[in-house]
């Protein structure tokens, strides 16, 4: 059976009705997409939102004419079940490199459609257009409180740089929601301009940022920020290629314990020629206990900060100070990942 515009004027109906639910979807998934970001010292974005209601009376409608999902769709209801993406994300990162870096903590993020609940990324890159996308749901684990509502409602994210963002968006609405008919040839001439000015302007973003770290690792003072953090506490670490993975709430951490500065960090861990050596040796023996049990729901990444944070753990007062000045339980919150990481050490010494 396909599209009706009876069917249609119903599922519009409905999902006006549900609109705040697909809008609390959508604050999660943005919220939560935000934290990937900050967690991990990426550059970027986040941008979320519900799907306008009269943008999907169109979107059907359109369906309809063009005879979409003719056998999929039986009566109103199952228009929730062939559009999963009316809650939507997108994640823009300041250089096209950390994309796949950013699909790859998504999928780890959130649950998925695919039969063992994992997430599926698609890639859409054309000639110009670039950009990831991955249907995904909340977690079981987080079904709880205001969210409880929400099981298995998914949510489309998009993953793209900053300017191939720009790109695609000035290309879709012109390609693809032309106003005046078909795009003339010099307009075409322009999209292919600003789409080589696209890939210029990332290779400059690039090189600017790695001209600003290596500005920073000249210098000693305090650190300025995470971004400062990673690029200077990394040159410690040569064996930590994903240094930056985690290290935000360490950079948070370290702050609190007052070791904002590279001798300062250096100065508390007594540091010496294998000091990182044995960071990486904990951070391996920690990871072979902790990944395979989901249990834990907890994975340690060897190659990671978390050679660095082991370190800092492994110290009894420092680890004591940390506990004290994030406590946790109820009414209080959920405990920072740090502490979660000092209880399995803490077990795996024992």
């Amino acid at each position: 059976m396909a599209l009706t515009a009876d069917m249609i004027e119903k599922a519009v109906e409905r999902y006006r009705r549900e609109f705040d639910r697909y809008t609390k979807l959508s604050e999660f998934i943005g919220d939560a997409c935000q934290k990937i970001l900050e967690e991990n010292v990426i550059r970027g974005s986040v941008q979320w939102r519900p799907k306008n209601p009269e943008r999907l009376r169109l979107k059907l409608q359109k369906q309809m004419a063009n005879g979409d999902h003719a056998t999929d769709y039986t009566d109103e209801n199952s228009v929730f079940n062939v559009l999963k993406d009316l809650s939507g994300a997108r994640i823009t990162a300041y250089v096209e490199t950390d994309r796949p870096k950013i699909v790859t903590l998504v999928q780890k993020r959130f649950g998925g459609f695919a039969m063992d609940g994992s997430v599926e990324s698609v890639v859409k890159d054309k000639e110009f257009y670039r950009a990831t996308h991955c249907m995904v749901q909340i977690k079981d684990e987080d079904l709880v409180g205001r969210y409880e509502n929400l099981k298995g409602v998914g949510c489309e994210i998009q993953v793209c740089s900053l300017l191939a963002h720009v790109y695609n968006e000035i290309e879709h609405d012109l390609r693809y929601k032309p106003l005046a008919g078909k795009l003339a040839k010099h307009e075409d001439g322009l999209l292919n301009i600003l789409g080589r000015l696209m890939d210029t302007g990332d290779t400059v973003n690039t090189e600017t940022l790695d001209a600003v770290e290596a500005r920073q690792k000249q210098n000693t003072a305090e650190f300025d920020d995470e971004y400062d953090f990673v690029a200077r506490v990394r040159e410690l670490f040569p064996d930590a290629p994903n240094f930056a993975a985690n290290a935000g709430q360490l950079y948070m951490a370290c702050k609190k314990l007052g070791l904002d500065s590279l001798n300062s960090i250096k100065t508390s861990l007594n540091w010496q020629d294998d000091t990182a050596q044995k960071g990486k040796a904990i951070a391996e023996k920690l990871a072979a206990k902790v990944n395979p049990d989901l249990r834990t729901q907890l994975e340690i990444d060897a190659l990671s900060s978390d050679q660095l944070l082991v370190l800092l753990l492994s110290d009894t007062n420092l680890a004591a100070k940390l506990k004290t000045l994030f406590p946790a339980g109820w009414g209080i919150g959920r405990a920072p990942r740090f502490l979660s990481v000092l209880k399995q050490l803490q077990e795996l010494r024992t």
